[in-house]
């Protein structure tokens, strides 16, 4: 885990982003979750598919929510801020927990968002403690997906409803790199759409919702091009998260994309019955 770990652990990322934010001429006493999603909303289709999601979850504001590969809280805080949940989210990344933390507290949601750095093959935390599970574009990098899955079952109270927005591989290989997720082949682990799902109802869970994003996805980077020269980035932007060959890796996404190479996968899972000794 050690390159993925590099790879998502810029140096002074805070600094940075308030640097983007003063560069934007924001006032840091009225920053909005509005005003931080150019970087803090790292997959793809941004917000609108995060919405999407919140509604397709069914979570409720009594609830309290896991979230697996968080970053840097951005998804996170939306979650809650829409749906007035407790939200706990977890990452690999030390740098990436820290400036989730740091903007939670500018945000001051720090009552109901909480952060902590923890590797999803081994979550810190006893069987059947959550009322939902919230995972956004993480499996890429997980080479061992039935452990993660395994771990986001025990974690879950029976019944509960597991959320999976997750880049899956197609029908063609092998991809064009860099990518948003790895900068080579030694840190991507894409599997087929259908051996994902059958990794997650090998982990317990019975699949509700099974969506193909794929057209949507394509639709997003419709517009990326490959760039020439020193690229001309805003003074906020996900490349402060993986850097700044950006539009690059945007671009050999949409390549991805377009060549079925990649694919995107929406899911709702719920822990099964069975996990309650129901026959």
């Amino acid at each position: 885990m050690d390159p993925i770990h590099s790879y998502y652990s810029p140096n002074d990322l805070y600094e940075k982003i308030i640097e983007g934010l003063h560069k934007l001429g924001k006032d840091l006493s009225k920053i909005t979750l509005d005003d931080l999603q150019p970087v803090d909303e790292f997959h793809i289709r941004g917000d609108a598919a995060t919405k999407e999601l919140i509604e397709l979850s069914g979570f409720t504001s009594d609830m309290h929510i896991l979230d697996v590969g968080c970053g840097i809280g951005g998804s996170t805080r939306r979650l809650s801020q829409q749906v007035g949940c407790r939200v706990t989210g977890i990452d690999l990344s030390d740098e990436y927990i820290d400036v989730a933390r740091r903007l939670t507290r500018l945000l001051d949601m720090q009552d109901r968002v909480t952060f902590h750095a923890a590797s999803a093959l081994a979550l810190p935390f006893a069987e059947n403690s959550f009322d939902g599970v919230w995972s956004l574009q993480m499996n890429m990098n997980i080479e061992a997906k039935s452990a993660w899955l395994k771990e986001v079952h025990r974690v879950l109270k029976p019944d509960a409803r597991a959320v999976f927005y997750e880049v899956c591989a197609h029908k063609n290989a092998p991809l064009h790199f860099p990518v948003p997720w790895a900068q080579d082949d030694s840190m991507s682990f894409l599997v087929q759409p259908h051996a994902f799902r059958d990794a997650i109802t090998s982990a317990g869970f019975e699949i509700d919702v099974w969506n193909d994003k794929t057209d949507l996805a394509q639709k997003a980077f419709a517009n990326a091009k490959e760039p020439i020269g020193e690229p001309d980035l805003p003074a906020l932007g996900v490349y402060l998260l993986v850097g700044k060959d950006i539009q690059t890796k945007a671009f050999n996404l949409h390549r991805n994309l377009d060549e079925e190479r990649v694919s995107l996968i929406e899911s709702v899972a719920v822990k099964s019955q069975r996990c309650r000794g129901v026959p």
